[in-house]
C-alpha cells in the first residue's frame, strides 16, 4: 500500500526524533573523557599512546616463571623495589594497600599489584613471598637476573642504580614511582609519589571503566 505525502512526512520526522533521541542517549550514558589535568593533581600520568613491554624472564615470588604474559588480562600496578628497603618500599607497599581497600569491589578484582624486586642477591623467592605476607593484601613479587631487570626497568623509564654488595647491609637507590600497566600488557602510564590515596581511589576505577 502506497503512504500517502502526509504519512511519508510523519515517518521522516519520527526516523529524525529517534536519531536526535539515540544520540542524546548515548552521550548521556557515553564517560566523560578524563581530565588529564584532574588526573595529574591526583599525581596520574597517562601516555597518548600505551608503549609496549618486552618479553622478559623473570622468576615469581612463588617460584614460577614470571613474564610479559603475567601482565595480561588484568590491570597491573608494578612497583620497583626491594624487601630490604628501609623506607620508601614499606611505605609504598602500605599506602598501595591502603588504595586497594578503598576500591570498590569490582576495581579491586581486576588489579594486581607487583612488587618487581631489583635486589635479586638477597631477595629469593622465598624472602619476596614471606615479605609480601606481611602486608596481607595480595600482593605479587617478581625478580630476576641483571640483565632482565635492566631490560623491563628501561622500558617502563624506571631508574635503579645496581648496588655494591661487597657490603652486608648495602642499600639499593631506586625511583618510586608506580607503572600502570593494562590488561593488554602494554605501559599506559605511572602514578607519582607520594600516593595520594583517596584521589587515586576515585580515579582508578574511571581509568579502567575507560578502557
Amino acid at each position: 500500500m502506497a503512504l500517502t505525502g502526509v504519512q511519508k512526512t510523519v515517518l521522516v520526522c519520527v526516523a529524525s526524533i529517534a536519531l536526535v533521541v539515540g544520540a542524546v542517549v548515548n552521550k548521556v550514558m557515553r564517560p566523560a573523557p578524563l581530565d588529564r589535568t584532574a588526573l595529574q593533581q591526583a599525581g596520574i600520568y597517562l601516555f597518548d599512546t600505551p608503549r609496549p613491554i618486552p618479553d622478559i624472564s623473570l622468576e615469581s615470588a612463588a617460584a614460577q616463571p614470571w613474564g610479559r604474559d603475567d601482565l595480561n588480562g588484568q590491570w597491573d600496578l608494578l612497583f620497583f623495589g626491594y624487601t630490604f628497603c628501609p623506607d620508601i618500599c614499606p611505605t609504598t607497599l602500605a599506602e598501595l594497600r591502603q588504595l586497594t581497600q578503598k576500591l570498590p569491589e569490582d576495581t579491586r578484582n581486576q588489579l594486581q599489584v607487583t612488587l618487581i624486586s631489583v635486589d635479586p642477591n638477597r631477595d629469593t623467592p622465598e624472602q619476596l613471598a614471606t615479605y609480601l605476607d606481611f602486608f596481607n593484601a595480595g600482593f605479587a613479587g617478581a625478580t630476576g637476573d641483571s640483565e632482565q631487570l635492566a631490560a623491563l626497568a628501561k622500558a617502563l623509564s624506571v631508574a635503579y642504580i645496581e648496588p655494591d654488595t661487597s657490603s652486608e647491609n648495602y642499600l639499593v637507590d631506586h625511583s618510586g614511582q608506580v607503572i600502570i600497566v593494562d590488561p593488554s600488557g602494554r605501559y599506559v602510564g605511572f602514578i607519582r609519589p607520594p600516593l595520594d590515596t583517596d584521589k587515586l581511589a576515585q580515579w582508578l576505577p574511571r581509568i579502567i571503566s575507560a578502557e
